[in-house]
């Protein structure tokens, strides 16, 4: 990865560069001492390279930033396409059927209660990229600062679908097993009335 190629040599120059540094200025600091005749031209030279190395170390950091930053952005957007695509994916595996009975009903709930706990998982990668988001979108501004938030609101909005749907389908199966839970409730109480009117009608009549 070129960022760490860079880190990689960024250590490796400024560790040499400064070794070689070092050792020029106790040339110079010594020819000084021993007053050569040259003595302002050593010092002048002497300044100009520590400058030139201040210079390029300054140079140095600048790039490793600039490279940290970019790499920080193509995280971001890999994360947000990522987390859009998961939450998608999660979004068609949300079945349209409720059951034809009280037996299928709650088994089908069973599923649902089991999607609700892996699409919980997913919120943590979601509110990752939001964070994320607001923090980039502080760092860059114009259309790279749109485009951030773009990518966020289309994450958020895809969520936002994701737990409405998931939740409807929730109410929409309680509701269902209700109803055949009370179907099964009059069936047995009907059951029970023809029994007790059998009995009723099958004892002999007074005379």
């Amino acid at each position: 990865m070129l960022r760490d190629k860079f880190r990689e040599f960024s250590r490796d120059t400024s560790s040499i560069g400064q070794e070689r540094v070092d050792g020029v200025n106790g040339l110079a600091d010594a020819l000084i001492a021993a007053g050569h005749s040259e003595n302002a031209t050593v010092a002048e030279w002497k300044d100009g390279l520590n400058e030139a190395w201040a210079d390029l170390l300054e140079l140095i950091d600048t790039r490793s930033q600039m490279l940290a930053a970019s790499y920080e952005l193509h995280r971001f957007y890999h994360d947000a396409r990522e987390t859009l695509a998961q939450v998608q994916h999660k979004q068609k595996q949300l079945p349209d059927e409720v059951g034809r009975d009280l037996n299928t009903a709650e088994a089908m709930q069973r599923m649902h209660t089991a999607y609700e706990h892996d699409i919980q998982a997913l919120s943590t990668q979601v509110r990752q990229v939001q964070e994320d988001a607001a923090r980039l979108e502080k760092a860059y501004a114009g259309e790279k600062a749109a485009d951030i938030r773009r990518h966020e609101q289309a994450v958020s909005e895809a969520w936002a679908e994701l737990r409405g749907s998931s939740q409807g389908r929730r109410r929409l199966l309680l509701d269902t097993v209700d109803k055949f839970r009370f179907l099964r409730a009059v069936r047995d109480l009907l059951l029970w009335m023809d029994g007790v009117r059998l009995q009723i009608e099958g004892q002999e009549r007074p005379r």
